[in-house]
């Protein structure tokens, strides 16, 4: 079983994903509890956007398995991609209430964000950040995640704040300095420094159409008006379905 691990594994890094699974599931009727296994075919089966195939070998790890707690993350993210969101936040309350660890509320956070329930998904976060012990560099996108819900809340002064933080750990991150630059243009604030944010935005994402866009509003609220058709032109170019 794990030398058909090997070669399933080989063979989906070179695009033979119905060869691969053929072979692992070959390799799990020779042992069915195979965690290392099942998530292969899982992560298969996902790319081909079969997520019902993929719940259920998630569902199949045995949870005491050290691959069962991602899985379960993983599940239930695949439950909201299959618009069983009421499951999905189900499920994250419970692993929520069989750990202290803050993984199942960012994610159920990120999932009622996604909704626009942008209330209840600063409380999931702001509950993820109490089982945090020290915010180090890798928090800076909970920092960002939970700073676009209070934005959207109205409550710019606890997002200015966050995403300001979430600036401190990752200052050349591009989606950070495109949104707080582009919420201070919207604002009308601090117009000089959100245009050098987002001109490094622009640099480091420089075929990304949202920040290119923000690139325009910003010379816009300016008045740099031909610059701004130019860049928001551009944008369109980039994004024209949007």
């Amino acid at each position: 079983a794990e030398g058909l691990f090997g070669l399933a594994s080989s063979l989906r890094q070179q695009n033979a994903r119905m060869t691969a699974l053929v072979i692992g599931r070959l390799a799990l009727h020779i042992k069915p509890d195979f965690p290392i296994m099942q998530t292969l075919l899982a992560e298969i089966f996902e790319s081909q956007n079969r997520l019902q195939s993929t719940n259920a070998i998630y569902a199949s790890i045995n949870g005491n398995s050290p691959y069962s707690w991602p899985t379960r993350l993983r599940l239930a993210t695949n439950l909201d991609r299959m618009e069983r969101t009421d499951d999905a936040i189900k499920q994250l309350h419970a692993m929520a209430a069989d750990t202290d660890r803050a993984e199942p509320l960012i994610t159920l956070g990120d999932v009622l964000r996604r909704h626009e329930r942008f209330k209840e998904a600063i409380s999931a976060y702001d509950q993820a950040f109490k089982r945090i012990e020290k915010l180090e560099r890798q928090h800076w996108s909970l920092l960002y995640a939970r700073g676009i819900a209070l934005e959207q809340s109205k409550m710019w002064a606890r997002a200015e704040a966050g995403l300001l933080k979430a600036l401190e750990f990752e200052p050349e991150q591009p989606y950070v300095l495109n949104y707080l630059g582009y919420s201070w243009v919207d604002q009308g604030v601090n117009l000089d420094r959100a245009l050098k944010m987002i001109k490094k935005a622009v640099a480091l994402r420089p075929s990304d159409g949202y920040i290119i866009d923000s690139m325009g509003w910003v010379l816009y609220r300016l008045g740099k008006y031909e610059n701004s058709v130019r860049e928001l032109e551009r944008a369109v170019e980039l994004r024209p379905e949007d």
